[in-house]
């Protein structure tokens, strides 16, 4: 290619570290600056760059990338450029270095469908970190995101390896590209099936923060100068306890606004699921959520109907069965193997019942001063109601039923 060839002889006397940068190194840096943005092919005349161009470009990469600024390809420069990333370009926003929009959809409540998930996760580990990366979207934007089974959705994410009939843009092996995404409103999102997906674990790559990523660019954001940016390029390992940069926030809301209160608090509702490990990486017995033998089900917040068994929840809708979560990784401090459990519409209060001990939440947050012990009634409850007629919690036990404040 003459473009490599005229860049390779001007970097000839190139050193680095007192050593002598060989043409195979040259030529991938190259390769890299093209890929992701920062030199650009001229649509017409010789394919080739002038001096300057690459130079400018190492030096743009360098300061993207928080590097020192020297336009040469040093040995941190080269190390960068070998670290696992996502798959789009780097046309960051030159004059504020924050988030860069790259487009909108035209609405707010999107839909998608997984097709295919990584192999290297078991399916609900997988579509657990899904989902929660969809929540980490959804819990700082005015977003909805409904999940369908088959047929046409807004945003579709798969998993292939090297090459795939229904996509454009090929996988490389084992690091480096990790996914890659479509922007709006294509939505497209799809992972590199031959690289070690985890969650729970600084082995690998986590699925859950690269599909939030990915997620960004599907919503419209580009990459971020922030290198602790969810949406900086390249990836910056396992974090468990993430959460959403200030940058990452800021480009999301510009796009859709921010989100609301919905119960008409001055403060938004923490309805953000933990991000603990949502299954274990060792699981105990898992129940059949398509068995009838249930510890105890609650029409939670939001008409979210809630099924228990043993140390397990998952959500049931009018499209299927949600994913499994561990009870305690929703509401840190709540022990499994549940009696009954009840949300009140009226005070957003939830009550969950074991043996003598009741234990009360606001979404996932537990409330000061308790578990309590059980007052006015017996241990061991078989179920407990919330009737919206008179807006009292009723709780039962055999043959007898209780009245209880909501």
């Amino acid at each position: 290619m003459d473009w490599q060839r005229l860049w390779l002889g001007f970097l000839l006397p190139l050193t680095v570290s007192c050593r002598v940068v060989g043409p195979g190194e040259k030529e991938a840096a190259v390769d890299y600056l093209l890929q992701y943005g920062y030199l650009q092919r001229p649509l017409e005349g010789p394919d080739n760059f002038r001096p300057e161009d690459v130079t400018e470009a190492l030096r743009a990469f360098q300061e993207a990338s928080e590097l020192p600024v020297s336009g040469r390809l040093d040995d941190a420069t080269s190390a960068r450029m070998r670290q696992p990333r996502c798959g789009l370009e780097d046309p960051f926003n030159e004059k504020t270095l924050k988030y860069l929009l790259l487009g909108r959809w035209r609405k707010k409540h999107l839909t998608f469908r997984i097709v295919n998930l990584p192999s290297t996760l078991p399916s609900y580990t997988a579509r657990a970190a899904v989902l929660q990366a969809f929540q980490y979207w959804s819990s700082v934007a005015p977003l909805t995101f409904r999940e369908v089974k088959a047929g046409w959705a807004d945003i579709r994410l798969s998993s292939h390896g090297r090459h795939s009939p229904h996509c454009s843009s090929s996988f490389d092996g084992p690091g480096r590209v990790l996914a890659h995404a479509d922007i709006p409103e294509l939505g497209s999102v799809h992972f590199d099936e031959e690289e070690l997906w985890t969650e729970g674990t600084y082995r690998g790559v986590n699925l859950r923060i690269i599909a939030a990523h990915e997620l960004g660019h599907a919503l419209g954001l580009g990459h971020s100068r922030y290198t602790q940016a969810l949406m900086a390029p390249v990836y910056a390992g396992y974090r468990p306890y993430f959460k959403l940069h200030p940058d990452d926030v800021a480009g999301i809301q510009a796009l859709y606004g921010k989100k609301s209160p919905e119960i008409g608090e001055e403060e938004e509702e923490d309805t953000t699921l933990p991000t603990t490990t949502l299954v274990p990486t060792e699981p105990g017995p898992m129940p059949d959520p398509c068995s009838g033998d249930l510890d105890a089900v609650m029409l939670g917040p939001r008409g979210k109907t809630y099924a228990f068994k043993g140390n397990y929840v998952w959500t049931v809708t009018a499209s299927g069965l949600g994913p499994l979560f561990q009870v305690s990784a929703l509401w840190e401090g709540l022990p499994g193997n549940l009696d009954a459990a009840v949300y009140s519409p009226r005070t957003q209060w939830i009550h969950f019942f074991k043996g003598d001990k009741v234990w009360r939440y606001t979404n996932f947050k537990m409330s000061p001063g308790f578990p309590k012990k059980l007052n006015r009634v017996g241990p061991n409850l078989d179920a407990a109601l919330y009737w919206p007629i008179n807006k009292k919690v009723f709780l039962f036990k055999e043959c007898q039923t209780s009245p209880r404040p909501p």
